[in-house]
């Protein structure tokens, strides 16, 4: 028997006829034994589903069924397919009988490799401008979509003739996708020609369910890989830059998204943009857009998806009319939200396929979410162990020129100690020679000379002294400026013999600091035996105290010649040589004191002054320091109330 043909001992439903107003009408037949599927074995089911790629291809040979002979036999079909963006049935496909020849399976392999718009493009562009929704469908088509299933009627045709139509709703994975009308020449035995459609329809519902398969198994096989690529690119040495770059790339190729996002962020802090994917022209723009729904996924720690973001009242109707669906994911790695990730508009790549992003893909996008939450998770102690080690490279450096320092400490200090007891006899005698010449002996001035570079030298073997011994801090309360104004009279009679014009600015609010004043006079004698090291004769030297930002500083400037990065990286640097070529103990000794003061000494340039040092002594610290020593006074006098009262 033939597979196709009614079976004769099988009741069919009755047809109409023509109505009397000619416009015509149709019945469907409400049997559920109609809605078989065909048997697997069937050659043509084999032949619909061996051959066809993707749903365009299968509608284009389920067109080319129709109308060939030993199909459907249409004189013309048309496919009008459901759109859930449209919510409305727009047109698709159409097919003349005439462009299909050969036996079926040639129809077949010709509509394969048709192009997309089919046999006639013209007509099949004039098609796709109908979009109607259901309730509006009339005749055949509308009878057909309304039943389900299959309708065959008499209706006036475009060109005014009465003749036979069908038309039959195509099924995918239980969904009616869409509704196939076509018209046949002539009439015809009415009962054959329902049981032809009947037939087409079981064939087209097992080849699309075996499509929708087969594109679920391609769908999740695509999610695999794209996991199985972010999980091997987690063992690589990539940056979090390039991670976040991969995610969200697999993110929208993965579900077919239109564009994407990814933020990274811990509360209390905000989120922060650093991915995205999508148009050029408009991917910054959205991303931006939807930054509060990335704030409310990581606030809330679940998923967040909008099948219409103009619902939404966080985002304006600008962003309404940029996206149309979204689900953000937030990166969740150990209890803790560290991020988001987001894609829109799912980009459908035939008209039934939904626009919103279904379950499948929201469970890949939380496993991908996982995987990146884990990522940034590894990128951050990776980073914490890099900065370690940098830092343990570093301490050991340090380490090891500490102890050669230490070292050369050491020596120095032999040495300044085995030189210091002839020096000062040089120096005394040197004096005492130049105190007994008349003002005119020649030699007076190259006796001034062995004078001044000996009290050099003996400043020098001191500091160098101090610096390797440096005995504990005698603290007191000291105005800071009496520090400095003690330690320009000590170097009264230098700033004389050099002509050393001094500009002087005291700031006489000042308040009393704790200080330990020896060691504070002596940073102040360092830093201005530096400035005056590198002023010429008859240069100037500025001094000036002020109160800035909480901090007592003084400023000591000098206008000599200057040259960039001069001594620069060695003003601070122990047994560092100065100008002159002697070991610059004098700035070293002057940072350590400070630093013991919570302070700190600065160095620059400003304007005509070539070198301005800076030191610099925090009040509100200083002040914190005598807290415990006031609390101390206050506990001894209630000791001796105490005791008086007894």
């Amino acid at each position: 028997m033939d597979p196709i043909a009614p079976d004769p001992n099988e009741t069919r439903p009755s047809l109409s006829s023509a109505t009397a107003n000619g416009s015509g009408s149709c019945a469907s037949a409400p049997d559920p034994a109609a809605h078989r599927s065909p048997p697997a074995a069937d050659p043509r089911l084999a032949l619909l589903a061996a051959t066809s790629g993707d749903l365009d291809t299968l509608e284009r040979m389920l067109l080319a069924w129709a109308v060939h002979p030993d199909g459907v036999g249409f004189r013309s079909a048309r496919l009008l397919c459901w759109s859930p963006v449209r919510a409305a049935l727009v047109g698709r496909l159409w097919w003349e009988s005439g462009s299909d020849a050969g036996d079926l399976n040639a129809a077949l392999a010709l509509a394969r490799s048709a192009m997309a718009e089919g046999p006639d493009p013209e007509r099949t562009r004039e098609l796709g401008h109908v979009a109607v929704a259901p309730e509006q469908l009339a005749g055949v088509a509308g009878a057909a979509w309304l039943n389900g299933g299959v309708a065959v009627g008499a209706q006036v045709s475009a060109r005014g003739e009465l003749g036979d139509q069908g038309a039959l709703v195509l099924e995918r994975a239980g969904q009616a996708i869409a509704v196939l009308a076509g018209d046949w020449d002539g009439p015809g035995e009415s009962g054959a020609r329902f049981a032809a459609l009947e037939s087409l329809r079981a064939l087209a519902t097992a080849a699309l369910d075996a499509q929708a398969v087969r594109e679920a198994l391609a769908r999740r096989e695509r999610q695999h890989a794209a996991l199985a690529e972010f999980a091997k690119a987690l063992t690589s040495p990539l940056n979090l830059r390039e991670v976040l770059d991969l995610a969200c790339r697999l993110a929208v190729q993965t579900t077919g998204a239109r564009g994407g996002a990814a933020w990274i962020g811990v509360e209390p802090e905000p989120l922060v943009l650093r991915t995205t994917r999508g148009a050029p022209a408009t991917r910054e723009r959205i991303a931006r857009a939807l930054a509060p729904l990335a704030a409310r996924a990581v606030e809330q720690g679940r998923v967040v998806a909008l099948d219409q973001v103009a619902q939404e009242p966080r985002l304006g109707p600008e962003v309404a009319a940029m996206v149309r669906c979204v689900a953000v994911l937030p990166l969740m790695a150990y209890g803790h939200a560290a991020g988001a990730l987001a894609i829109y508009d799912r980009a459908a790549a035939h008209p039934a396929d939904a626009a919103l992003f279904d379950a499948a893909d929201l469970a890949f996008m939380a496993a991908l979410a996982d995987l990146l939450a884990l990522a940034r998770d590894q990128a951050q102690r990776c980073d914490a162990v890099r900065h370690a080690e940098a830092r343990q490279r570093e301490l050991q450096q340090q380490v090891a020129r500490s102890e050669r320092l230490a070292e050369l400490g050491e020596q120095a200090a032999r040495v300044a100690q085995e030189v210091r007891n002839p020096l000062a006899s040089i120096s005394a005698f040197a004096r005492r020679v130049h105190r007994d010449l008349s003002p005119d002996d020649p030699h007076r001035d190259h006796l001034e000379i062995v004078v001044r570079e000996a009290e050099r030298l003996e400043r020098v073997v001191g500091e160098q002294l101090q610096y390797a011994t440096v005995p504990p801090p005698r603290l007191k309360l000291e105005n800071l400026n009496r520090v400095v104004q003690e330690a320009l009279k000590a170097d009264g009679e230098r700033l004389v013999r050099r002509r050393v014009r001094l500009l002087k600015k005291i700031d006489h609010n000042m308040p009393a600091l704790l200080l330990d004043v020896e060691r504070m006079r002596r940073v102040v004698a360092n830093v201005l035996d530096q400035a005056l090291e590198s002023v010429a004769v008859g240069g100037r030297i500025r001094v000036e105290s002020r109160l800035s930002g909480g901090n007592a500083i003084v400023d000591i400037a000098s206008d000599g010649p200057h040259q960039p990065g001069e001594l620069m990286e060695l003003l601070f640097v122990p047994f560092a040589l100065s100008r002159r070529g002697g070991p610059g103990v004098g700035l070293a000794l002057a940072h350590q004191v400070l630093k013991e003061h919570g302070g700190e000494l600065r160095v620059r340039s400003e304007g005509e002054w070539s070198r301005v040092f800076s030191i610099t002594v925090p009040v509100p610290q200083n002040q914190d320091r005598r807290h415990p020593g006031l609390g101390r006074r206050r506990a001894r006098a209630d000791r001796r109330e105490h005791q008086a009262a007894e």
